[in-house]
C-alpha cells in the first residue's frame, strides 16, 4: 500500500476538521446557546449566538468534525454580527437516522434546515475542508440566499479521480481504519499546535468509521464544479496546507481569490484564529449591504 503521504487526493481531502475539545465561549452581550433542531435526516445540534448589522455567517465544519473547531471564530464574529455554528448529520452531536444515506448533497440539505430555521434569509457560509464541498453543494441549490462564501483549505473538484488513485484509500479504509485515519492526519498536522493535535486526532477516534467512509467516498461522487457554477457572487479561498496543491480549490476554480496562512496545519483557524479572523473580516466588509 502506498505511504499516506503519497495519497495526493486523499490526503488533499482530509477535511476532518475535528473539533476543539472545548465547547464555544459566548462573546460579550451575546451568550452562545447550544439548541438542537429538526433535520432531513435526524436532529441536528446547532450553536447560534452574537447580534449587529453585519450579514450573518454560518460554518461548516468538514469530514469527521464538529461545530466546536469554528469556537475562537464564532467568538470573533459574535461581538459585530449572528454567527451559528452545527454539526453535520451523523457527526459531533448531530443523529443520522438509521439507513439514511450519506451524500455531499444530503449535508448540504442540513445547512437549509439550519437556515430555515434560524429564519435566515441571506447569509455567507464558511466551510473547512470537506465542508468546502458542502457549502459548494449548497451554492448550487440555493445561490438566491448566499451573500459570500469562504473555503478554508478545501480541494475542489474530485469526481474524476482514477480508480488506481482512490484504491489505496480505499484499502487503507477497508483493512486498517484506525491506523490508516491517524496516519492520515498526522501527515497534515505539521505546524499545528498541541492543542489543536489532541483536539483533532480525539475526535477522529469518536468519529463512527461508517459515517466517515460514507462522506469520504461521496465526496468523489460530487460534481462541485457544477454546483458552484451557479453561484456568481463573492468568494475567497483562506489556504494553508493545500496552498501549493494542484486539487486545492482556488487552482481548479477560475477567478477564485486566495489568501496563503504560512506555518500552520490543516486546521489553520484552529492553529491561528487572529489570521484566519483578519482574512475572513477582510472578506466579510466587501460584501455588498
Amino acid at each position: 500500500m502506498a505511504a499516506v503521504s503519497e495519497l495526493r487526493v486523499p490526503v488533499a481531502l482530509l477535511s476532518l476538521s475535528l473539533a476543539v475539545a472545548c465547547a464555544v465561549r459566548a462573546a460579550p452581550g451575546a451568550p452562545a446557546s447550544p439548541e438542537w433542531i429538526p433535520g432531513p435526516r435526524g436532529r441536528l445540534r446547532v450553536d447560534d449566538g452574537g447580534d449587529g448589522s453585519g450579514v450573518p455567517v454560518v460554518f461548516v465544519h468538514g469530514n469527521g468534525g464538529n461545530r466546536t473547531q469554528w469556537a475562537a471564530t464564532l467568538v470573533h464574529l459574535r461581538r459585530s454580527r449572528r454567527a451559528i455554528a452545527f454539526d453535520l448529520a451523523g457527526m459531533g452531536d448531530s443523529e443520522l437516522l438509521p439507513g439514511e444515506p450519506i451524500s455531499v448533497e444530503g449535508f448540504a440539505r442540513d445547512i437549509e434546515a439550519v437556515a430555515d430555521a434560524a429564519g435566515l434569509s441571506r447569509f455567507v457560509l464558511v466551510g473547512h475542508s470537506y465542508g468546502g464541498a458542502v457549502i459548494a453543494a449548497y451554492a448550487g441549490m440555493r445561490p438566491d440566499r448566499l451573500a459570500g462564501l469562504v473555503f478554508a483549505d478545501s480541494a475542489g473538484d474530485l469526481h474524476d479521480t482514477p480508480d488506481a488513485t482512490l484504491e489505496p484509500l480505499r484499502r487503507g479504509l477497508r483493512d486498517d481504519y484506525r491506523g490508516f485515519t491517524e496516519k492520515w492526519f498526522e501527515s497534515i498536522l505539521t505546524g499545528a499546535r498541541p492543542e489543536t493535535r489532541e483536539a483533532v486526532l480525539t475526535s477522529l477516534r469518536r468519529t463512527r468509521p461508517e459515517v466517515f467512509i460514507g462522506a469520504t467516498e461521496a465526496a468523489y461522487r460530487f460534481h462541485l464544479d457544477a454546483d458552484l457554477a451557479r453561484y456568481r457572487g463573492p468568494r475567497l479561498s483562506i489556504a494553508s496546507w493545500l496552498f501549493g496543491n494542484p486539487v486545492a480549490i482556488h487552482r481548479t476554480t477560475p477567478d477564485m481569490p486566495v489568501r496563503h496562512m504560512e506555518g500552520v496545519s490543516h486546521w489553520l483557524m484552529m492553529d491561528r484564529p487572529e489570521e484566519f479572523d483578519s482574512h475572513l473580516d477582510d472578506f466579510l466588509a466587501k460584501l455588498p449591504r
